[in-house]
């Protein structure tokens, strides 16, 4: 079956460097840096008592509810302070990233890793924006760096089988969804990406397993995406 028939393209996963504010992981995926723990102190009352803002979890909130500029605003003014923050320059990639800003997002993670060379989640990161710029090679390289260090990096795995699939090697990108499946058998993401890769190769019976499962793990989370999946879940099951 060609790519049209399933139910959407197969998704990369970005990872944030934050623990909650990944991009999605039925996408490629990014991961932020830091705590989510810090709305409450965008209303602390300005004085000598007041204390220290905590720009960098405001930044993560801003980043989190899809305030582009008052994120953007909070990154800048920890970067005024030192440019030393390989967090910072992550999270401020992803920020470009989802703005559609591919060549300012892959400045901060090359960033990011130039500050600190073993950082997993720029690696996957930078693989993403590679992957998005259909700069394949390249992102296929970020990524093995990634799993090199942290071979059980669910979103690594994803993103290099979608690298491996966009350049035709489809059996490499099925062994690698599998890893994925294998570390972590509720990540939906996973599931979605291996049945779009089964009904891309005619396999209606293994597409239709992982459907299945993208949508009791994922469809909360990916309410578009699941009504697409639903979709052809009934054309395949219909036959």
């Amino acid at each position: 079956m060609t790519s049209a028939a399933s139910a959407g393209q197969a998704q990369a996963s970005p990872q944030a460097t934050r623990s909650s504010a990944s991009a999605g992981q039925a996408q490629p995926s990014s991961q932020t840096t830091g705590s989510t723990a810090a709305a409450g102190q965008a209303s602390a009352p300005a004085g000598p008592s007041a204390p220290a803002p905590d720009h960098f979890g405001l930044a993560l909130y801003y980043q989190r509810v899809g305030d582009y500029d008052n994120a953007l605003a909070q990154y800048r003014l920890l970067l005024e302070r030192s440019d030393a923050s390989a967090e910072v320059h992550n999270n401020l990639g992803l920020l470009y990233q989802d703005r559609g800003d591919l060549d300012a997002a892959t400045r901060q993670f090359q960033r990011a890793i130039a500050i600190s060379p073993r950082y997993v989640k720029a690696h996957n990161n930078l693989g993403v924006a590679h992957l998005r710029a259909g700069r394949f090679d390249q992102a296929a390289a970020e990524l093995r760096v990634a799993l090199v260090d942290d071979p059980r990096n669910v979103e690594s795995l994803v993103n290099l089988a979608l690298v491996q699939r966009a350049a035709g090697q489809i059996v490499q990108a099925r062994e690698l969804l599998q890893r994925a499946v294998a570390v972590d058998p509720q990540h939906a993401g996973s599931h979605y990406n291996l049945a779009v890769v089964a009904d891309e190769s005619g396999n209606a019976g293994l597409a239709i397993t992982h459907y299945r499962t993208f949508l009791r793990l994922g469809a909360v989370a990916h309410p578009d995406l699941a009504v697409r999946v639903r979709t052809r879940l009934a054309a395949l099951e219909a036959v």
